[in-house]
């Protein structure tokens, strides 16, 4: 009697094969015709030493990250490889690696829809700011992006930010000796971006008494390290394996989402009792929302999710252009010479963005040390990206579904065809010359519909930064004599931090 059984069971088993295999062969031939049509040829392969897990990689990768030496190492394996494109073996799964920029041209851009970010990182970030702009795609990224948009990218908004800066500007100022004793710039940084950020994105101001008391009365401590720990906790989640919170740091992931549920909640209360139309004051980034929606989940993401993104890589740039600056006397010069024909007057949005050398080296910072050097996408169908294949790597490259696609615009930013022989020196000079149009071989804020809506609010706030330190102090020395090192939270900042010494004008006490 169990001979029935089992030849209905292997039977069931054979047409599960079958259909398997057919799906399969489907697959090949449609792949195959892809392929066919557009001309593809394989990318370069990696030289792997355990060929079939890719594990020599992956401990490289561990150990490059352990050391903080990362971004180096990732870019030198384009030249490991030979080519500017190329597929590399990973823990058992091949990936792309790609710095050239037709083909992130066609995944931030031409072929946006084909690309979105992995699950795995969504999946983290999501327990963090929900179905945020920075996590989301598809129609929910587009709301989000539509209604974000207009209140960010303003020129009138930007300036008229500026007072702020000053403000949060001269509490950093009092905390910097003028003795000419070493002082870390890079927390100072990162208070001060805080600072301003939570302001101009809610109306509040942490270091007023009033929100003073309110943090100590709701146990939170202190906001500013609240977040940094947050993000610690989620970088740190990022690349292991699984990325699941412990009950411990879910609890403190709460306890930021209290806080800016807070905000949200008495914003939404007062905007629809009236207490803030027509009162003739500028609205703060959190009002406007809130004339939009009163889904304070929604809300309180997306708050935090331009939070972390204005804060940490304004903060991470003026760490790292501090740290460049003390170890380079001669650019120091130059840039006081354009901040003095301000003859001590602060800046505005407009003569910020007419200072040229103060703009070139900003520009060549970002372009050594962007804030986000690397990103993955992956593909959520089967497309091709038009070069990288082949033994000269101009013939196009097919890419099938849920291949994850890397893009290191830490090394883009380094190709001597493009940034010329000495790509590898810091020279805000470089871009006086105008026929260097690097177009999508320079992304320090990204491409295509993802491009940083916060770009020229950053821009913003690290020059007029710059600018008013050099009104305040003539030169700065380097007291750290290593070189730049990475430091990875959910932007890349300087291991070592910002050590200087502050050499304030004689006239200044």
């Amino acid at each position: 009697m169990q001979f029935p059984r089992l030849s209905a069971a292997l039977s069931v088993i054979f047409l599960l094969v079958l259909w398997r295999l057919q799906a399969w062969a489907v697959i090949y031939r449609r792949r195959s015709r892809i392929k066919r049509e557009h001309g593809c040829q394989d990318p370069a392969k990696f030289p792997n030493k355990d060929p079939i897990f890719g594990l020599d990689v992956w401990l490289d990768t561990y150990q490059s990250m352990k050391h903080h030496r990362l971004l180096p190492k990732i870019a030198s394996r384009y030249k490991t490889a030979g080519a500017n494109t190329f597929r590399i073996l990973i823990a058992g799964k091949y990936r792309i690696s790609t710095i050239e920029p037709e083909n992130i041209k066609a995944m931030l851009s031409t072929k946006f829809t084909s690309f979105v970010f992995p699950a795995r990182r969504t999946y983290v970030l999501k327990q963090f700011m929900g179905d945020a702009i920075f996590v989301s795609h598809g129609p929910t990224w587009q709301h989000s992006r539509a209604t974000i948009r207009p209140h960010l990218t303003k020129d009138s908004f930007i300036d008229s930010e500026m007072s702020r800066f000053e403000k949060h500007f001269g509490r950093m100022l009092k905390a910097i000796p003028r003795d000419r004793s070493t002082v870390d710039l890079q927390p100072l940084f990162f208070l001060f971006t805080m600072n301003a950020a939570i302001e101009m994105l809610t109306g509040k101001d942490l270091q007023s008494e009033e929100q003073l008391a309110l943090a100590k009365e709701g146990n939170y401590g202190n906001i500013v390290e609240l977040f940094d720990d947050a993000q610690r906790m989620l970088a740190f989640r990022a690349v292991l394996p699984y990325g699941s919170l412990p009950a411990n740091e879910k609890q403190h992931i709460k306890r930021c989402q209290e806080w800016v549920d807070r905000c949200v909640i008495q914003a939404i209360i007062e905007h629809k009792s009236g207490k803030v139309a027509g009162d003739g004051e500028k609205l703060s980034f959190l009002q406007e929302l809130v004339k939009e929606t009163d889904d304070h989940v929604w809300i309180r993401g997306e708050l935090i999710a331009v939070l972390i993104a204005g804060r940490d890589t304004t903060a991470s740039t003026l760490s790292s252009l501090w740290f460049v600056l003390a170890k380079r006397p001669d650019i120091v010069a130059k840039l006081q010479a354009e901040v003095a024909e301000l003859n001590g007057e602060r800046p505005g949005f407009t003569r910020l963005k007419q200072m040229e050398y103060v703009q070139h080296t900003i520009q060549e910072l970002l372009r050594l040390y962007p804030a986000v050097p690397a990103n993955g996408l992956e593909a959520t169908e089967d497309t091709v990206l038009p070069v990288g294949g082949g033994t000269d790597g101009k013939s196009p490259i097919f890419i099938k579904k849920g291949q994850i696609v890397n893009h290191s615009v830490y090394a883009m930013h380094r190709r001597k065809d493009i940034f010329g022989p000495d790509a590898e020196v810091f020279r805000p000079e470089r871009w006086e010359d105008k026929s260097l149009r690097p177009g999508w071989g320079y992304l320090p804020f990204n491409g295509g519909p993802r491009v940083c809506l916060g770009q020229q609010f950053a821009l913003t706030e690290i020059a007029y930064t710059t600018v008013r330190l050099l009104q305040e102090f003539q030169a700065v020395e380097s007291r750290d004599a290593s070189p730049w090192q990475e430091k990875w939270m959910t932007s890349c900042s300087v291991l070592t931090g910002c050590k200087v010494s502050m050499i304030p004008y004689e006239n200044v006490v």
